[in-house]
């Protein structure tokens, strides 16, 4: 009874979690700003290159490497196919980055997951055993839509998104503290095997090689813009990474642990890149302007 509680209340709350997060992601949203930023060919070329190629490449190469099991490989696949948390803005102004580039950045990485995902993981994780429209229907309900909707609301009424976006992120951090909750309390065992299989290490390392591989291939981009870059691909969208599971009935839970934990994780690596960004920007602001 218990058992069954938690995992309908986990069902429930990531959810809402996907949903809510990528709805405030809407509302903050600035077409014309993302529209002016998507111009900038390189910027655009280097967030694809970085997302797209690197991304999923070093994700299995770091699976190989440190042999994981195949449910955490898989599990990191899925995040090294879903670029760009919904927390970016939050992060970009860490890193004193470019607010319009983030939001293109948003675009690049929501447009490029729900595109790309279901063609490249029936070939690289065919254990998964889904099609590429069964690994597409939840993309385009749990991460197209919502977006949308957001986006939506705001070119009806900048008021209104204004007014809306602090209840939705209030929401969407109260499903995080009960998913992570959650998760925990019905995956412990889960989690504390998956110490034991470099799960946990592998995430730390692929997030922090994704921000030093997005930092080197920015190097053309202004500071400000290369911030963007480097914290954008070294986040992950969990929702998006955890949507493909949501399509396969039977799926090994220790996948949707290495999803879940990345919540957790990436933020974590995310803040600790963005402070290192904004000292770096900093910096640069003092050699260019010493008085």
């Amino acid at each position: 009874m218990i058992s069954e509680l938690l995992n309908y209340t986990l069902h429930v709350a990531l959810i809402s979690f996907m949903l809510g997060s990528l709805v405030d992601v809407g509302l903050r949203l600035d077409i014309r700003d993302a529209w002016a930023a998507l111009r900038d060919r390189e910027f655009v070329v280097t967030s694809v290159v970085s997302g797209f190629v690197v991304g999923p490449i070093l994700a299995v190469a770091i699976a190989r490497v440190l042999a994981l099991p195949e449910p955490y490989a898989l599990g990191l696949l899925l995040l090294g196919l879903s670029p760009c948390a919904p927390f970016l803005p939050l992060l970009s102004d860490m890193a004193k980055g470019d607010p319009a580039y983030s939001a293109a950045l948003i675009l690049i990485a929501a447009l490029g997951t729900i595109i790309l995902m279901p063609i490249a993981l029936p070939f690289v994780a065919p254990g998964l055993h889904a099609g590429a429209g069964s690994i597409a229907r939840p993309l385009l309900l749990l991460v197209l839509t919502p977006f949308a909707i957001g986006i939506a609301v705001r070119q009806i009424s900048k008021r209104w998104a204004d007014r809306c976006d602090p209840i939705i992120a209030k929401l969407v951090a109260f499903n995080v503290v009960v998913l992570l909750s959650v998760a925990f309390a019905q995956n412990f065992e889960h989690i504390l095997s998956a110490i034991g299989t470099w799960a946990i290490a592998a995430q730390f390392i692929y997030y922090g090689g994704l921000a030093i591989c997005a930092y080197a291939l920015s190097y053309r981009l202004p500071q400000d813009r290369r911030s963007v870059v480097t914290v954008g691909i070294c986040t992950r969208n969990v929702g998006a990474a955890l949507a493909p599971l949501s399509a396969v009935p039977n799926v090994d839970p220790r996948s949707s642990t290495m999803c879940i934990l990345a919540a957790f994780i990436t933020l974590l690596v995310g803040i600790v890149v963005a402070k290192m960004l904004a000292k770096l920007s900093s910096s640069r602001v003092l050699e260019i302007n010493p008085e």
